[in-house]
């Protein structure tokens, strides 16, 4: 779907949404399960500026990349949790797997 000069596949669009459900999570101070909101929101601000800026991303690879480094939100820090994602995601770049 193109909105002005930006084309977004149903994975964006649904990445947003998310986004925006957790954000409302956050601004009103409701619970996610087993998730901290403030980690959860993080990830997937660093996730969606990473599919912003590299719109050529559309693999597997990335996919259990993003669903990994949300679900290590669960047992290790956010930092660690965003160092595992950058490396990862460089390591996935200079192997040309993404």
């Amino acid at each position: 779907m193109y909105i002005g000069p930006f084309y977004l596949d149903i994975k964006e669009l649904l990445l947003i949404l998310t986004a925006i459900i957790v954000g409302v999570a956050l601004y009103f101070h409701l619970e996610i399960y087993l998730f901290n909101s403030k980690a959860l929101f993080t990830i997937l601000i660093l996730i969606l500026i990473t599919k912003g800026l590299l719109p050529a991303i559309h693999n597997e690879a990335f996919f259990i990349l993003a669903v990994m480094a949300i679900f290590l939100t669960l047992y290790i820090p956010i930092f660690q949790v965003t160092l595992f994602y950058f490396i990862t995601f460089l390591l996935f770049k200079l192997l040309k797997v993404v």
